[in-house]
């Protein structure tokens, strides 16, 4: 910890947390707000599904818009309440969190496998090379600059909007996959892997490709290519929305150029790597706080992930002049300059001064 900031700064912001929510004689899981959501986005997948089946066919221009709401549906139940429910936010009974965490497998991701990935390994190691797997090694794009150069990333930051784009596919259909093998072979989540099955993982695919691909395709007056390409349309589009509101927080110039210690050893050096690698985004903005689970509000949620995300806001402001006063930098942008902070920095660590290893 910097000798200019003396004050170990997790115990004080959770400690001022604890005090805002007994000076408002509040609990700090979800609110009447919250319970709006689910009917809400649970209205726009069914809705759009039986408009999908039932007026779809009328022509391909009104299948794509109600294919894109049904998406949309499911990928904002996702946001605004599984991903709350994973955390153990949106209530104090274990049940109903596991119960609404379910909703993941909405989305034909398994909700076991996004959890151990999730907690055990972002939250954890958040941008931190060969810990944190969402930004793991890839041979199409560098995430971070101590991972080795291709002469091909030069153009990742031209390229990546078109990978974005195939991200709901890969998640779904590879990525799945690929986290069970990786975790069944890792020696600190093998053992929660007991009683899982990937015979389990295959049938979750299986419902989802059922439900959202061979209904419509067996329902609809469509070519079986056209329906696949409406399919994959909506889920890529919805995909891509969905990882830029969780990748632009820590994948940017400000993260890299705070240059952090990644040398983690207690609770306070984590939140300062924590404040260090996250980059709020227009804040103020009440539509994209409610529409993105409060992730737009990102650092209190990596802090304290165990709150539910209505209650972001207040306590971002509080976490915000808390810093301020203890010389810690607190970052943020709007969610524009965001977009293009995420994608210059794509474009610097596909150049060669960016090299790290290898």
């Amino acid at each position: 910890m910097s000798p200019n900031n003396p004050v170990a700064i997790y115990p004080l912001l959770k400690q001022q947390t604890r005090r805002y929510f007994e000076k408002k004689g509040i609990h700090s899981h979800a609110n009447g707000g919250f319970w709006m959501k689910p009917g809400i986005f649970a209205s726009f997948m069914v809705g759009g599904y039986f408009l999908l089946l039932n007026f779809g066919k009328q022509h391909l221009a009104m299948a794509f818009l109600y294919y894109f709401i049904f998406f949309l549906g499911i990928t904002l139940l996702v946001v605004n309440v599984a991903h709350d429910a994973s955390h153990r936010a949106v209530s104090s009974k274990a049940w109903i969190n596991r119960l609404l965490s379910y909703s993941w497998n909405l989305l034909g991701i398994s909700k076991i496998l996004w959890e151990l990935k999730h907690h055990h390994s972002h939250h954890i190691y958040t941008n931190i090379a060969y810990k944190d797997t969402d930004i793991a090694e890839s041979p199409l794009l560098r995430l971070h600059s101590e991972y080795p150069y291709r002469a091909y990333y030069r153009f990742q930051h031209l390229y990546a909007p078109v990978l974005y784009l195939l991200f709901g596919i890969y998640i779904v259909y590879v990525k799945d996959f690929v986290l069970f093998a990786q975790l069944s072979n890792n020696a600190n989540t093998k053992h929660k892997l007991e009683g899982f099955s990937p015979i389990k993982l295959i049938l979750t695919k299986i419902i989802f490709l059922t439900f959202t691909y061979l209904i419509p395709m067996l329902v609809l007056p469509y070519a079986w290519w056209q329906t696949l390409l409406l399919y994959f349309s909506c889920m890529g589009i919805c995909g891509a929305m969905m990882l830029l509101v969780l990748a632009v927080p820590h994948i940017n110039e400000a993260a890299e150029k705070e240059n952090h210690d990644t040398q983690v050893h207690n609770q306070n050096e984590w939140a300062l790597l924590q404040i260090h690698s996250t980059v709020d985004s227009s804040t103020n903005s009440q539509v994209l706080h409610w529409l993105s689970g409060g992730l737009n509000t990102h650092l209190v949620h990596h802090l304290f992930p165990n709150i539910c995300h209505v209650h972001y806001i207040p306590l971002t402001r509080i976490i915000q002049q808390s810093l301020m006063e203890q010389g810690i930098t607190y970052q943020e942008k709007s969610f524009g300059a965001s977009l293009v902070s995420h994608f210059k920095y794509l474009k610097f660590l596909g150049e060669r001064r960016a090299q790290g290893g290898g």
